[in-house]
């Protein structure tokens, strides 16, 4: 039986692989979010809350939970807590997205198995997956999304020093879709991409 393609999804900050990913699970995939289970694991796994207080201090904490933003202040400012944040959260990301593709990727609903993750060429797991996709925007349209959507621009400049240039992140990848600020033909470039998986 032939088993689902299991892609992971990346890009530049605000270049629209939510609005892909999302697409292609309107198109038959299976969708993981890694922000979205991230952040339920910050809402919901001891160990892990236990391990970010103990990395971070109790200050993250508001109401006895944690506060996502205080935990992106300090660490897009410092990257080695930025490391050894990941080292405690990559791990069980990682477990997740393996239970969950083992447990649907001979499910002939769906055409493929699609993973949200950023940063996947920049932590070297991008040999987890069959194929990596890059969703690419002109630099300044991103820019003006990241900012509309409530940060600051030397937010955006914090961020993008964790990430590889998107000419870097580019050439590591397999597939590309160009999201210049027309829904429509991003959409129908994600036609021909899971017309290319039958």
């Amino acid at each position: 039986m032939l088993k689902l393609k299991k892609i992971g999804i990346t890009g530049g900050i605000a270049s629209g692989k939510t609005t892909a990913s999302l697409l292609l699970e309107k198109h038959g995939a299976y969708r993981i979010s890694a922000d979205d289970v991230i952040h339920q694991f910050l809402e919901t796994d001891p160990k892990c809350i236990r391990g970010v207080v103990s990395l971070l201090g109790t200050g993250i904490l508001t109401d006895g939970k944690v506060d996502r933003e205080a935990v992106a202040s300090i660490v897009f400012s410092n990257p080695g807590k930025l490391r050894e944040l990941e080292a405690i959260l990559h791990p069980p990301l990682f477990d997740r997205i393996e239970e969950e593709y083992q447990r649907v990727k001979n499910d002939k609903r769906y055409s493929c198995f699609v993973v949200e993750v950023p940063l996947v060429q920049e932590i070297g797991r991008e040999g987890e997956f069959d194929l990596i996709l890059i969703v690419l925007s002109d630099e300044k349209i991103a820019k003006d999304r990241f900012i509309a959507s409530g940060f600051s621009i030397e937010e955006y400049e914090r961020r993008m020093k964790r990430q590889w240039d998107v000419k870097k992140k580019a050439e590591h990848a397999d597939v590309f879709l160009s999201n210049t600020g027309d829904f429509f033909y991003l959409e129908q470039q994600i036609r021909e991409f899971i017309y290319t998986l039958i």
